[in-house]
């Protein structure tokens, strides 16, 4: 899948880059969030000591900061984007469709999933983006 990014989200990926030196995999805009993969091992670098980068970027761009570490083995990434998932199976189904089930404990399913549905739809997309997924399943 082919990623493209308008001009804003492009300028936000180079203003990102500029302020940590960290490389950006993918970035997703919404209206209150911005998102971010970086690359491997360097959210550290990414979030900055105390977190000053990342309240620096929030502070310019009027909008909360997000970071996610990319990686390239399915299962490391989902648990990058859902640290509360406990167990994570990725089954490929007929038709060459592939899908992430996970669970997580019953206190923090509304945490995943989000006010009308607006976390998990983000970790879909963004699994989508990242490693070809068709459906993410919470249990």
């Amino acid at each position: 899948m082919t990623i493209t990014f308008d001009t804003d989200t492009i300028r936000l990926i180079t203003l990102f880059e500029n302020m940590t030196g960290v490389g950006i995999k993918d970035c997703m805009v919404d209206d209150k969030n911005v998102y971010f993969v970086i690359d491997k091992e360097k959210i550290g670098l990414a979030i900055g000591k105390n977190g000053n980068k990342v309240k620096e970027l929030e502070r310019l761009i009027k909008k909360n900061v997000k970071i996610f570490e990319f990686s390239s083995d399915l299962a490391t990434f989902v648990k990058n984007l859902i640290p509360n998932s406990i167990e994570i199976k990725i089954r490929s189904e007929l038709e060459n469709k592939n899908i992430v089930e996970i669970k997580v404990e019953r206190g923090s399913r509304a945490i995943v999933i989000g006010r009308e549905g607006k976390n998990i739809k983000l970790y879909k997309e963004l699994l989508q983006r990242n490693h070809r997924i068709d459906d993410l399943i919470l249990r």
